[in-house]
């Protein structure tokens, strides 16, 4: 019988870990084929919108599928996850405007949301804590393999078919995860003694109006600085207007966290039903907790942002097609879970505290960025940029595994979905708002730039195409590219901050007993 449920949780494992594939599969895919995607669509200014649209709601609604699963189930949630987000790869592939694009990806988004979010949440279920970096190391494997393999994959669709490809694939891939999802998960998951689990939640448990409040904010900044990352000036209206409203709704976002997780403690005293905030309070309170998920956002902003950007400079700059581009990115992606995984190797049965292991963390990211930082515009293509992408993404990689693997010691049990949740939801919401960052002020310096040597007209056409650059004269074309390198360098420097952030950020966790995994 022993044996049965260990090949039954197995099963479970295999198809749940492809659930994580495709939901990180998604983001370094696309990110190789943006010039292409945006060129077809005649949108290349709005390139990043093409991912900043997928992860604004892969951000926001992690927390809400994991309560969603603890009133109606890990199974049928779970399920409904990778259903949307299958739907809604097929409608990426059959779009005909950039609009359309936008929308599809974000409805793919949500489906991923939860397909991410509710894999980890089940998983973290079915081991004991002490079981739980072994666990961690499977999952950087999986997504490290995802990681790697959506550059080539994302290349080779592009060089042999059309982008179309590079959404309709996840349909048959999703449709065969669901359906072994459906036939060897459990029903009752998570069970206690054999018997169905009692959900102890109903909907008027959910903190819609938070997740509402966090959706508005967090959409408002990012839609302004994407409109920043076009034509508009700084100081227009479709700039300043999102981002100010932006400002209070976060302000309201945690005001209302704290009136209902206090409201939720005297409910609670007195055996009165309550809304459970979708961010309890009691995070804020501790120095450990806010300063995982405030690292974990400091980390996604690098990690986000060099996976789409180094494969387009490459493109751009260098006229490498979509596969040796993606080529070109497998450095930084084998890297990254490899620094995860030691992680799990040097943290684990309490060798080292990964609190130690996060100011690691944070001197590899910052030599790796000041170093990819000076690029040479006139030798895009030198040879040390893969070891400096190494040195990069062992860094980004050690943030990942200590915020990943330090959250379930530093919790309560009852907060272990939220907890889980809030760490990749908060990674992702840093890598949303980081590349609109980089990418618009990169593009506001270019145009500057450009008008310096080509014509308002020319200026615009290349944030519609890059095919523009190699209609112009072979020397402006090497000034053009010299420029975009420069650009490129630019969002680096801006990385060193969040980057340097994170010494802060570590520095403020210190305590004398720090956490231990065991």
């Amino acid at each position: 019988m022993l044996l049965g449920v260990v090949d039954q949780i197995l099963n479970c494992l295999v198809r749940l870990c492809l659930s994580i594939f495709l939901a990180n599969f998604e983001i370094t895919i696309v990110s190789t084929s943006l010039v292409s995607i945006t060129n077809d669509l005649k949108s290349f200014g709005s390139s990043s919108w093409a991912v900043t649209a997928y992860l604004i709601t892969y951000t926001s609604f992690m927390i809400i599928w994991a309560k969603l699963s603890d009133i109606f189930g890990r199974k049928p949630m779970i399920s409904l996850a990778i259903f949307i987000f299958l739907v809604f790869s097929g409608g990426c592939g059959a779009v005909q405007t950039m609009a359309q694009l936008i929308v599809c990806r974000a409805f793919q988004g949500l489906g991923g949301s939860g397909a991410y979010s509710l894999t980890l949440v089940i998983l973290f279920e079915m081991v004991p804590p002490a079981r739980y970096p072994i666990y961690t190391v499977l999952v950087t494997i999986i997504f490290a393999f995802s990681l790697l393999m959506g550059p080539i994959f994302g290349g080779l669709i592009n060089v042999h078919t059309k982008w179309i490809w590079v959404f309709l694939l996840n349909v048959p891939s999703g449709a065969i995860a669901l359906i072994l999802l459906l036939i060897t998960m459990p029903s009752n998951f998570p069970c206690e003694s054999g018997s169905p689990r009692r959900m102890s939640y109903s909907m008027h448990h959910i903190d819609f109006l938070g997740a509402a409040l966090l959706l508005a904010a967090v959409a408002l900044c990012v839609a302004g600085l994407e409109e920043a990352s076009t034509l508009a000036a700084w100081t227009s209206r479709t700039v300043l207007a999102p981002l100010v409203i932006s400002a209070p709704l976060v302000i309201a976002f945690f005001t209302y966290e704290w009136l209902v997780t206090k409201r939720e403690g005297r409910d609670q005293a007195e055996g009165r039903d309550n809304t459970q905030p979708i961010f309890p309070w009691r995070f804020c309170r501790s120095r450990v907790i806010m300063g995982i998920i405030i690292n974990s956002f400091l980390v996604g902003v690098p990690f986000t942002t060099l996976v789409v950007q180094i494969p387009l400079r490459f493109q751009v700059v260098n006229n490498f097609t979509p596969l040796q581009a993606g080529l070109r990115l497998i450095p930084f992606s084998f890297a990254c879970p490899t620094g995860a995984s030691l992680v799990a190797i040097l943290a684990s049965k309490r060798r080292l505290p990964p609190l130690y292991l996060m100011f690691a963390s944070a001197t590899f990211q910052t030599i790796g960025l000041v170093l990819l930082s000076t690029l040479h515009p006139g030798n895009p293509d030198w040879k040390g940029q893969y070891g400096i992408q190494v040195i990069t993404g062992l860094g980004v990689g050690l943030a990942m595994g200590v915020t990943t693997l330090m959250m379930p010691f530093a919790i309560e049990a009852r907060d272990l979905a939220i907890g889980t949740a809030a760490v990749a939801q908060f990674r992702l919401l840093g890598g949303a708002i980081g590349i609109a960052i980089v990418t618009a002020v990169m593009n506001s310096w270019l145009r500057g730039e450009f008008r310096g040597i080509l014509t308002l007209g020319e200026v615009q056409g290349i944030f519609k195409t890059t095919h523009v650059i190699e209609n112009l004269p072979v020397e402006l074309q090497k000034e053009v590219r010299k420029l975009i390198v420069r650009g490129f360098n630019l969002q680096i420097r801006i990385l060193l901050g969040f980057a340097g952030a994170q010494f802060l950020v570590a520095a403020g966790m210190w305590t004398r007993e720090p956490i231990l995994l065991a």
